[in-house]
């Protein structure tokens, strides 16, 4: 099931929809702690097979994650 949350929800193991150039749309997983500022949310994600990335968001701004099987 995949849902539309605000950024700033974001948790740790949470699994996120991303658009990576080289790969498409992929799942990666929250895999450190996440950043939290006054106007953005930094997260440190790991696609399956990949290498971590770190993504920034805007607080705000939806991103889709996917829980459950």
């Amino acid at each position: 099931m995949a849902m539309d949350i605000a950024a700033q929800r974001l948790q740790l193991r949470d699994v996120v929809v991303v658009d990576l150039p080289a790969r498409g749309e992929v799942e990666a997983v929250v895999v450190r702690p996440i950043e939290r500022t006054d106007t953005s949310v930094r997260v440190t994600l790991r696609p399956e097979g990949g290498e971590e990335f770190v993504k920034e968001w805007d607080l705000g701004e939806m991103v889709t994650v996917v829980r459950g099987p």
